[in-house]
């Protein structure tokens, strides 16, 4: 799937394609991560992107994360910090190569994505993969 297609999968609209790293609609932000730059965190997927990332330097500057940190801090104030996430295969800073909306269903039921830490000055970020208890409680 392509960049732009994956955004559109899960109801955003991206504004503009070779500049935008989010987008955002009135009921939630949608955030694009580097699937080179992931972790795993007690078994759950992560992105820091002051471990994960290029270097600031590379990035900081640009108007992409300009407007990400406007996103991700709507996302923090309005949404408790949950974030839809498109999963991009390319290079950073070359290509997006092919991208994958996180769809919570199948062997991804009961996920969401979380975002755990916000420098708004910088744009660095905290995101993690949250798996909801799926236990019903006994009467």
């Amino acid at each position: 799937m392509q960049f732009v297609e994956a955004f559109e999968h899960l109801g955003y609209n991206v504004e503009a394609p070779r500049q935008d790293w989010s987008a955002e609609k009135e009921d939630g932000i949608c955030i694009s991560l580097w699937k080179k730059e992931m972790g795993t965190r007690d078994g759950l997927m992560w992105v820091n992107t002051s471990v994960h990332a290029d270097p600031i330097e590379n990035w900081g500057t640009k108007s992409g994360n300009t407007k990400r940190i406007r996103h991700l801090r709507r996302a923090l104030e309005e949404f408790g910090g949950r974030v839809d996430v498109v999963i991009v295969s390319g290079e950073p800073g070359e290509s997006y190569g092919t991208a994958q909306p996180w769809v919570a269903k199948d062997g991804r039921a009961n996920t969401y994505w979380q975002i755990t830490e916000f420098e708004a000055g910088t744009g660095h970020f905290e995101v993690v993969l949250v798996k909801q208890d799926q236990t019903t409680p006994t009467m």
